[in-house]
């Protein structure tokens, strides 16, 4: 027995039809644009002693700026765990304050480097 013969006229599904006022348009055409031939750009070349003095001359210049403005930071490079070292210092005193990265993560960067030698061998 079919949905049909089991529903009486009135009851049975009728089609479903979409709204004449919800008819969409046409899609437009549209063309993607044609591709550019582009030079691929060169390599970056990092000369490592002219960022080096680059950083120096920043670190001097931001250590002068903060004493001239009476500011109780100071910045410098910890060369051994290769970070940037900020300190709060009491301007009266010199006793730090506060320095990040702190004194306790800058020797356990150094202890790591000292034993890099003794866990990684490159001849293996």
């Amino acid at each position: 027995m079919s949905v049909s013969e089991a529903l009486p006229a009135a009851q049975a599904p009728a089609a479903v039809k979409a709204p004449a006022s919800s008819a969409m348009p046409a899609p437009k055409v549209v063309l993607a644009p044609k591709p550019i031939a582009v030079a691929a750009p060169e390599p970056l070349r990092i000369d490592p002693v002219k960022m080096e003095m680059q950083i120096k001359d920043t670190v001097a210049l931001l250590n002068s700026q903060m004493e001239k403005n009476k500011f109780g930071l100071g910045f410098s490079v910890d060369h051994v765990a290769n970070k940037n070292v900020v300190t709060v210092r009491d301007s009266s005193t010199g006793e730090i304050i506060r320095q990040l990265p702190s004194e306790a993560v800058l020797k356990v960067a150094h202890s790591i480097e000292s034993l890099k030698g003794l866990i990684y061998d490159h001849n293996v």
